[in-house]
């Protein structure tokens, strides 16, 4: 059983979908006029934004590698993958509970930068803008979850991963 795999590529979806919240409340702010303590707020948020998805991104390449290292064929889906793999050695689990651990990471910092964020725009009563982007970005997660889980293979929900963080990543520049 290939304990780990579904785990990591999870994480990584949680962390994204943070990071969306992340992304659109930077962006819904950066747009009109606010406060320079909000507006110097945002951009550390989105200075620390894309280096968690620079990370991220490493992490789907250890992901990939680590798969391709074990012989595993990511032109399957995930269910066929996790049934057909055999048991992780040591190193190679020690290798997918890192990668997990940066998803992880990615999701923490960015829910910590969203609930900066939160605290301060409440204090200067400005929360309607970040409450939009929360409420647009639970219905991009839960599209992003579903195309996931419905991914026809493993290497097809590490594109959609990685397309999603360039997707940000562009966004935050």
């Amino acid at each position: 059983m290939a304990f780990g795999i579904d785990d990591a590529l999870l994480a990584a979806a949680a962390g994204i979908s943070l990071t969306d919240t992340c992304v659109k409340t930077i962006k819904s702010y950066r747009r009109k006029g606010v406060p320079l303590d909000i507006e110097r707020l945002i951009g550390e948020v989105r200075i620390t934004a894309l280096q968690r998805i620079d990370e991220a991104d490493i992490a789907l390449a250890q992901l990939e590698r680590t798969l391709l290292e074990k012989g595993v064929n990511t032109d399957r889906a995930l269910d066929e993958v996790i049934s057909s793999t055999s048991f992780w050695h040591p190193f190679e689990a020690h290798r997918l509970k890192r990668i997990r651990s940066s998803f992880n990471a990615l999701a923490d910092a960015t829910y910590g930068a969203i609930d900066d964020i939160a605290s301060l725009v409440r204090c200067r009563d400005q929360t309607e803008a970040m409450g939009i982007a929360v409420v647009e970005s639970a219905k991009a997660k839960h599209e992003l979850l579903e195309h996931l889980l419905n991914s026809k293979s493993v290497k097809n929900a590490i594109g959609l991963l990685r397309a999603e963080l360039t997707r940000h990543k562009v966004a935050l520049r």
